[in-house]
């Protein structure tokens, strides 16, 4: 009797199996201007969720005959703006190249920074030397030693 019950299960797993599509075609219906419901009706929820500069990015993993892929959407004001592989942005752009350009205009900050403390320091010495009387040369009398 429970080997009865099994075959229409199998057979059932084995026809909805058949008729999934593969999630990269899904993908590639993706158009620019699909609003946000129509990308979660088609993908369902993205993997990964980021908003940067305005802009909805969602991030999709899906693997394919055994290949990963990752995919992204961005979108602006609900709209699909950009398809396809995960933006890298160019590589002048980078943080680590943004940083490099930096570093020499970084090295001048920090000196102008020692320099200006420096001269603070100097500044409260020569105050304070100042209230206290320490800059001025005063009359020290001479005696002669006793003998």
């Amino acid at each position: 009797m429970l080997r009865l019950m099994s075959v229409p299960i199998v057979v059932i797993g084995l026809f909805t199996s058949a008729c999934q599509t593969s999630m990269l075609k899904q993908f590639e219906s993706i158009k620019p201007g699909m609003e946000k419901d129509d990308v979660l009706d088609l993908m369902g929820s993205p993997n990964q969720t980021q908003r940067v500069s305005g802009k909805d990015r969602w991030y999709y993993t899906f693997y394919d005959k055994r290949i990963r892929f990752q995919k992204e959407v961005q979108f602006v004001d609900g709209a699909a703006i950009y398809i396809g592989e995960v933006y890298q942005p160019p590589a002048d752009q980078t943080a680590v190249a943004i940083d490099t350009r930096n570093e020499s205009r970084n090295k001048q900050i920090d000196e102008e920074i020692k320099k200006e403390v420096q001269e603070n320091r100097k500044a409260y010495d020569a105050y304070e030397s100042q209230t206290k009387g320490t800059d001025k040369v005063r009359y020290v009398p001479q005696f002669e030693p006793i003998r």
